[in-house]
């Protein structure tokens, strides 16, 4: 531990708690305790907090209050993770249409944080969490995770995610001050060009071994560059990425580039850090102290550890605007036993996707991104790809090379690319490659992988065709 991040972890963010009033670093302290006790121990923790929370959601928000009479649940019957399943799925429909009724009734109006979010899913959403949800107890499992990664806080770091304005010139200057502090950088993943690329990887190398945390497609991008353009590569000392699924080629050309095995965080606006794998690379670890979450099929039942289905989570520290099973949009699993590394929190696996991140078929597949096998590219001179579908019989493969193709050779590259997708999509699926010069990043600053436009209602309509 060098002197600075002493200094910033015993002196320089305790300050900070005092001055705004939190107890983020009281939090972290505790949860680096709690991640070694027994499973059963760390579960007890988790229904105490539900046991809390559950009855002040009856007393105090509208539309809770309404569903648990409507359905005769009296707050005492939920007292642990799996009663919730009694509970209505909490959607961003529902929140949308009627934001009043999930606010807290008599609950400080100076302690909500106003959030945002929907840029990667299309389902924009706005919500309030509270300082001590977000502040105190999202940032003491951000610190918790990285420190899996070997990050202290006060090392340095560079983030490779979605710059945001600030709501004031007051607010602007603190977050300039958090990143002086903290010995942080920014690195718009909106704004990544050929024109940028080499002010990004200056950037890092400036930063002296940093961390780079940001989204998989944005840190990709940049390692891709490096490695096509035979640049030195800037030292790094950790690579966390998270916001979009990985697949073989982004995970094998990073490593290749940095020299280390990235780790995977699942987080959202909305329920800040979720999980992340630790070096073991068992799964990502839950933080189940402060949060629950439910893997359920899509009439909200709940699955069996190792099924895959919509991810559910409850912050059990949102008292400001409780959202319990609330739908995330994401699929992903529960995985059965521990990790080796002794955690015993709950693990997830790795394959989270956005449900519109997933491709079907007229036979009925429904394929991962993560199942793709785009590795198979490598070698072809494919900077960058993605697959949209509109319909459920083709497939569009946008497809941004790193040199210019004519005739025979483009014509070879379509081909091998075609051949390549269709057995894992099938004879029923037609393949178009489009040959695009960018692949333009959504509003939140992320690279889609796939963009489905296709659903279960497809589906439905297909199967009763055949």
């Amino acid at each position: 531990m060098s002197a600075y991040t002493y200094l910033a972890q015993h002196v320089l963010a305790p300050a900070l708690d005092a001055f705004r009033g939190t107890s983020t670093m009281r939090q972290y302290t505790a949860l680096r305790e709690s991640q070694w006790w027994p499973r059963d121990r760390i579960l007890e923790l988790q229904s105490a907090r539900l046991r809390r929370l559950i009855p002040y959601c009856y007393l105090h928000v509208p539309y809770y209050r309404k569903v648990m009479d409507q359905r005769g649940i009296a707050p005492t019957d939920m007292a642990a993770a799996e009663d919730m399943a009694r509970l209505p799925v909490t959607t961003k429909e529902l929140v949308r249409a009627q934001p009043d009724a999930f606010l807290a009734e008599g609950f400080p109006q100076e302690q909500l944080m106003k959030g945002r979010t929907g840029g990667s899913t299309g389902t924009p959403l706005e919500f309030f969490s509270t300082r001590d949800s977000h502040i105190s107890h999202g940032v003491a499992r951000a610190l918790r995770a990285r420190e899996w990664a070997g990050i202290r806080p006060g090392d340095p770091a560079v983030y490779i995610t979605k710059g945001r304005a600030e709501p004031s010139r007051t607010a602007a200057a603190a977050r300039r001050l958090r990143h002086y502090v903290g010995r942080s950088s920014l690195i718009d993943a909106a704004q990544l060009s050929d024109a940028t690329l080499p002010l990004a990887v200056e950037t890092i190398a400036r930063a002296h071994r940093p961390a780079l945390v940001g989204y998989t497609s944005a840190i990709y991008i940049i390692a891709a560059f490096i490695q096509e353009k035979g640049l030195p590569v800037p030292p790094v000392s950790a690579v966390i990425y998270g916001g979009e699924p990985i697949h073989a080629l982004q995970k094998e050309t990073i490593r290749a580039v940095f020299g280390i095995d990235p780790l995977s965080k699942y987080s959202s606006f909305e329920n800040y850090e979720i999980a992340m794998e630790c070096p073991s690379q068992g799964g990502m670890h839950v933080a189940a102290e402060d949060l629950v979450v439910e893997i359920v099929d899509d009439s909200g039942n709940p699955l069996p550890a190792g099924a895959t289905g919509r991810v559910l989570v409850t912050d059990l520290h949102n008292f400001g605007m409780p959202l319990l099973r609330y739908d995330t949009g994401d699929i992903g699993s529960l995985k059965q036993g521990s990790c080796e590394c002794g955690r015993g929190l709950p693990v997830m696996s790795l394959s989270v996707a956005r449900s519109g991140d997933i491709l079907y078929t007229p036979s009925g597949k429904r394929i991962s991104p993560l199942a793709l096998g785009v590795s198979a590219l490598a070698s072809l001179g494919v900077r960058q790809l993605q697959f949209v579908q509109k319909r459920l019989d083709r497939v569009a493969v946008r497809l941004v090379l790193s040199q210019t193709l004519h005739g025979d050779d483009l014509s070879a590259l379509k081909a091998r690319v075609v051949k390549t997708f269709a057995h894992v999509l099938g004879d029923d699926v037609d393949i178009d490659v489009v040959l695009v010069d960018s692949i333009e990043p959504t509003a939140a600053g992320k690279h889609r992988f796939v963009i489905s436009e296709i659903g279960p209602k497809e589906i439905d309509r297909s199967a009763g065709n055949r």
